[in-house]
């Protein structure tokens, strides 16, 4: 017996060796040697206790809580295992508070250093940190939508050295590193993710779309089912990164000057567009799809939207929009619906 007890801690602490886990057996021998003396001295005198009583005094004695509903009466009780409890767990039980909360505390500062594998799924990724302001925009843009509300968001990007806190409040996570490092994509659970969208790091660096190519590309290589949305700065760059791969390609300067001449030729353009591009206010532009239809001509989905409070606009066709088609124009079950409403319309039915 004495070389079986030898060998189990040999064994075991050899094998983990620190002292967190010395302490918690420490502390549990102790724990035990509490319960089963306290046990073995007072049951003479206290029929009636049980384990569980004595498990209650053990933990009492050693939180210093001290309650009094049971305590030693024999000298042995009190002075061979009372005394001890009291001296030695409530170091032990320390101890153990304060590594539990150093490890919990170390954990979230690399939590929010980017440091962490995510557990996360059918999420989006967020690639590329640009201005505080601009990206929490973006968030409470993807929270506002009921399509994209409830999805979890991760912030990828290789300079920030921790993620801010209101970013934190809004249920961001963070990982640090280079986006075009497949491990750091992985670390995002770039394999589970619904959607990317990949931001330029730099808009007054001419290389910023070469790093974003190369991002878009590995991104496809590992998931090509993630819907990726990628910024261009260079409009002549947009076919190179649709060819890489990316499903949506956006040039905000190109988009910036035909705004501006929209705006010069017809004054309060752009309120309008900023109406229809804001999930937070006003009304929105959706594309909805078409799952059945009685006669299949427009006219039928403009009616369906005039008595919804919904304004179609147009149809999706092969990935390029037909706007303001005519009433017999003829619609495919593959076209989608591009319409004007206050919130997401469900698939549009137009026959029973």
């Amino acid at each position: 017996m004495h070389f079986f007890i030898m060998f189990i801690r040999k064994t075991a602490l050899s094998a983990l060796g620190n002292d967190a886990f010395k302490a918690i057996v420490l502390f549990a021998a102790l724990l035990w040697y509490a319960t089963a003396g306290f046990l073995y001295f007072e049951l003479p005198q206290k029929p009636d206790l049980g384990w569980g009583d004595a498990l209650w005094w053990t933990l009492v004695t050693m939180a210093t809580v001290g309650y009094g509903d049971l305590f030693p009466t024999t000298a042995g009780g009190r002075y061979l295992v009372g005394l001890p409890t009291m001296v030695f767990g409530i170091g032990f039980l320390g101890f153990i508070i304060t590594s539990v909360a150093s490890q919990l505390i170390e954990t979230r500062s690399r939590r929010l250093q980017g440091m962490l594998q995510t557990r996360l799924a059918d999420h989006i990724i967020i690639v590329n940190f640009t201005q505080q302001e601009e990206i929490l925009a973006l968030v409470r843009e993807l929270r506002s939508d009921e399509s994209t509300g409830k999805k979890e968001i991760c912030l990828i990007d290789e300079r920030l050295p921790q993620i801010p806190p209101q970013f934190v409040d809004l249920g961001v996570s963070f990982v640090k590193g280079n986006p075009t490092d497949e491990d750091v994509l992985r670390r995002a659970c770039l394999d589970t993710a619904s959607h990317a969208i990949i931001l330029s790091r730099d808009r007054h660096d001419p290389h910023a779309d070469d790093q974003n190519l190369v991002t878009v590309m590995v991104i496809e290589k590992i998931h090509p089912a993630v819907f990726t949305v990628v910024e261009v700065i260079d409009p002549r760059k947009t076919h190179q990164f649709e060819l890489a791969g990316a499903d949506s390609a956006v040039c905000v300067n190109e988009f910036a000057v035909n705004l501006i001449i929209q705006e010069l030729q017809d004054p309060g353009v752009k309120a309008v567009v900023d109406d229809l591009t804001s999930n937070t206010e006003g009304e929105q532009l959706y594309i909805v799809p078409i799952e059945r239809m009685k006669d299949w001509r427009y006219r039928e989905l403009a009616a369906w939207g005039q008595e919804r409070r919904t304004l179609v606009i147009g149809l999706m066709t092969d990935g390029r929009p037909r706007l303001n088609c005519a009433p017999d124009e003829l619609v495919r079950d593959t076209d989608r619906a591009i319409v004007i409403a206050s919130v997401r319309p469900q698939n549009i039915r137009t026959a029973g």
